[in-house]
């Protein structure tokens, strides 16, 4: 056993001797800690450049696979070519199938990258982030199915539960037509579930919708139903369909891990369109103002009156002086219904109580101390 070496902790130790040195001898630099080392999410491809670089070597790849194949397919060799199995793109074991199964294992490690992180997203109150432990699920069955070929097996299984026996070439149609039918049913409910998912990249939705399209033909060419001329053309039109397909997955899959990480950093762009927005500013304030309008609509009397009338300092007013027109502030004058049927008696005793120079309020104060004093 390793003994893990450690810094004398006891005071009462005596002192290294000059020269020596304090401590465990560190053999690594500090390069090699932990908190230097490079993450998981370090090796997405974060910018464009890379992005496009990416998809150019998966491109590459087909093509150089697919080259191959052709140049195999053409070389004059002894009936059965058993030498050269490896090399045709349409058996088992085979460059084609690894491939295959390479670019689904690296959609699978995306997948975990995504979920990883959609796990802490604050706003998904329903727990939408689920939906990447099957794709994880999903995606580690089609890279086993890409290197090994189970789906043969599995629509034979099958074939054979639902009572269908058959012999040679009908047996293998029935066992083909299962499997993709299952294949169909279960990863066609998940794909839509998905499409849904990485909906707000469009990038990825539209890799989605374009892998989509290429499995559909690829089944379409497994049931015989779009041939080519020739069975070499046959052979490598549906190898390079194959392939094509699990890159544009691949991609879905690397893309939406790219926008995910770039909206969890902060730093997805976000466009802002200023007329749109200048315009709901706008709109804001008119309904601001009419909230307003409607506030004074509702108020009484009195209280219009001083929010229509602009806002201006007045004296207040003094016996014998003429009134200002604008009452004290902080105090307010509330009328009764009685005072408005007495409006005629005021106005006749205003020769009386001061005559014109005094308001309404202090011709009736007036008034009602001359009564009691009578």
């Amino acid at each position: 056993m390793d003994e893990i070496a450690s810094p004398p902790s006891d005071d009462s130790d005596p002192a290294p001797a000059p020269g020596s040195p304090k401590g465990p001898v560190r053999a690594y630099s500090p390069a090699v800690l932990s908190d230097r080392q490079p993450r998981v999410t370090d090796l997405l491809p974060v910018r464009p450049l890379w992005v496009a670089v990416a998809m150019l070597l998966g491109l590459t790849g087909i093509a150089a696979i697919e080259a191959i194949h052709i140049h195999a397919a053409a070389l004059p060799l002894a009936p059965g070519g058993e030498q050269l199995a490896a090399l045709d793109a349409s058996s088992r074991g085979s460059l084609a199938a690894w491939y295959s199964s390479l670019l689904l294992a690296m959609a699978t490690a995306a997948a975990l990258v995504v979920f990883a992180i959609r796990v802490h997203r604050v706003d998904d109150y329903r727990g939408s982030y689920r939906i990447w432990i099957w794709t994880t699920a999903a995606l580690a069955w089609l890279s086993l199915d890409a290197a090994t070929g189970v789906h043969d097996a599995l629509g034979l299984a099958v074939n054979a539960a639902a009572g269908q026996h058959g012999l040679g070439s009908s047996l293998a149609a029935g066992s083909t037509a299962m499997w993709l039918a299952l294949y169909g049913l279960v990863l066609g409910t998940l794909g839509i579930r998905l499409a849904i998912e990485v909906w707000p990249s469009l990038p990825s939705f539209a890799a989605l919708l374009v892998a989509a399209l290429l499995y559909l033909c690829t089944a379409l060419l497994q049931l015989d139903m779009l041939a080519a001329a020739t069975p070499l053309g046959q052979s490598v039109l549906q190898s390079t369909l194959t392939l094509l397909a699990h890159l544009a997955l691949t991609t879905s899959i690397g893309l939406y891990a790219r926008h995910v990480y770039l909206d969890a950093t902060g730093r997805l762009r976000v466009h802002i369109d200023p007329d749109k927005k200048r315009a709901a500013k706008g709109k804001g304030r008119a309904k601001l103002k009419v909230v307003k309008e409607d506030r004074v609509e509702d108020s009484p009397p009195a209280q219009k009156t001083a929010a229509a009338a602009p806002s201006r300092s007045a004296e207040p007013a003094r016996f014998g002086a003429p009134a200002s027109g604008a009452p004290k502030s902080g105090a307010t004058i509330s009328k009764s219904p009685s005072h408005y049927d007495n409006d005629d008696d005021d106005e006749e005793d205003a020769s009386d109580y001061g005559g014109e120079r005094l308001s309404r309020a202090e011709r009736r104060r007036l008034k009602k101390l001359a009564r009691r004093a009578a």
